[in-house]
């Protein structure tokens, strides 16, 4: 098994990486038989990477919960799982699938490769706020930008809540990132009750950035 990258807090919440190097054959020898909605659901697929992607993560879903991994997902877009209480959240970028699970709260993940796109689209997702904190040297603005968006993906993502506003209503706080990953938190500002402050926690590879809610 792949997995290249796990982190526990407590013994209630699990976050794990795959590095997908295998072919659909080898993935879904790891999974029990998929029932017909799996299977119609999978046929649907075109894109051979996404049919990779859905794959390995039903594989993480079934390794760390020990259930067939029947993922549905709720009207705001959280994917919950059938006949098992553990709460999950699920992300892939290139070549990765991630996921969190949690036997309390729902979970928020995401995980997103390196590139220069983030920080062509920052005024898009920054808040003023964010603007003051970003580093001088380009190498850290870079690793913050990435990180940035993997935050409010997550914090989005544990929240639930339809027509969040990343830009106006997900601030991370100020941070440095570290080398190799830490702490950082993000303040969500509600419309209909105080603003709330989300602790998560984040990991730095070569090949992506991974934040995830605790």
């Amino acid at each position: 098994m792949p997995v290249m990258f796990e982190q526990k807090e407590r013994s209630s919440l699990v976050t794990v990486v795959w590095q997908i190097s295998e072919t659909e054959e080898e993935l879904l020898n790891l999974l029990p038989a998929l029932k017909e909605e799996e299977k119609s659901f999978f046929s649907r697929l075109s894109f051979p990477a996404r049919r990779l992607e859905w794959l390995a993560s039903r594989v993480l879903i079934h390794h760390y919960t020990g259930q067939y991994p029947a993922a549905r997902y709720k009207d705001n877009g959280q994917p919950f799982l059938i006949d098992c209480n553990d709460k999950i959240s699920i992300s892939h970028t290139r070549g990765y699938a991630a996921i969190s699970v949690s036997k309390e709260k729902t979970p928020g993940v995401d995980i997103e490769y390196p590139s220069p796109r983030i920080e062509k689209v920052m005024n898009r997702f920054l808040h003023p706020e964010e603007k003051t904190f970003l580093s001088s040297n380009r190498v850290l603005k870079e690793r913050q930008l990435g990180l940035i968006w993997c935050l409010k993906e997550a914090a989005f993502k544990q929240c639930g809540i339809p027509g969040l506003i990343f830009k106006d209503q997900i601030i991370a706080q100020p941070f440095t990132p570290k080398t190799h990953g830490g702490n950082f938190s993000a303040k969500v500002i509600h419309t209909q009750r105080s603003p709330e402050l989300l602790q998560l926690k984040y990991t730095i590879h070569k090949d992506f950035y991974l934040a995830w809610t605790v």
